[in-house]
């Protein structure tokens, strides 16, 4: 009588024990699930949208590269018309980029807000998005600060050039301050 009291003891702790790890190893896989799922939105959203970001401020110093090769090239005696010309289409190209990049970056950033699946601070991703949106101001402000630029090169009002290029410097170092959106 003892034996068996001692024998199913021993086989109770057993079943408990056998229970015990399924139910840690079901809850483990479970885990290891979610973090696979949080692994690949890293990968997927979060990485690419800090690609994006990154790129428009490449793509912004690109351009105002340009400009200031534009500058260069209007300034000179005579005019080098073709590099004038070869520079501003850079330039427009450039400006094409931009937008696309942070349309892209926008998409991605209201994609993880939208998705209920996995956590995260969509406070935080929404003031990231409305400052990419508000760079769009500082972005057609800029615009029209080069476009000023242009017209007085144009015009070989270079005073007036600088004094725009001036400005247009200030916009583009304002825009450089703002960009930075991880802060």
């Amino acid at each position: 009588m003892i034996k068996q009291s001692i024998r199913r003891r021993i086989v109770a702790i057993s079943v408990g024990l056998i229970i015990l790890m399924l139910a840690t190893s079901v809850l483990s896989i479970v885990m290891v699930r979610r973090v696979g799922h949080l692994l690949d939105e890293l990968s997927a959203r979060y990485a690419p949208i800090n690609g994006h970001l990154t790129r428009i401020n490449t793509l912004s110093l690109e351009r105002g590269l340009a400009v200031r090769r534009m500058v260069i090239a209007k300034m000179q005696e005579p005019p080098d018309v073709l590099g004038y010309r070869a520079r501003l289409e850079l330039y427009n190209e450039k400006g094409a980029e931009v937008e696309s990049e942070a349309q892209a970056a926008r998409t991605l950033i209201n994609s993880i807000i939208e998705d209920a699946s996995t956590p995260s601070d969509n406070a935080a991703l929404a003031r990231i998005d409305n400052r990419i949106e508000n760079l769009s101001d500082t972005r057609r402000q800029l615009k029209q600060e080069t476009r000023e630029l242009l017209s007085h090169l144009e015009a070989r009002d270079f005073p007036a050039a600088r004094r725009s290029l001036a400005r247009a410097d200030a916009v583009r170092d304002d825009w450089m301050r703002r960009s930075v959106l991880f802060d």
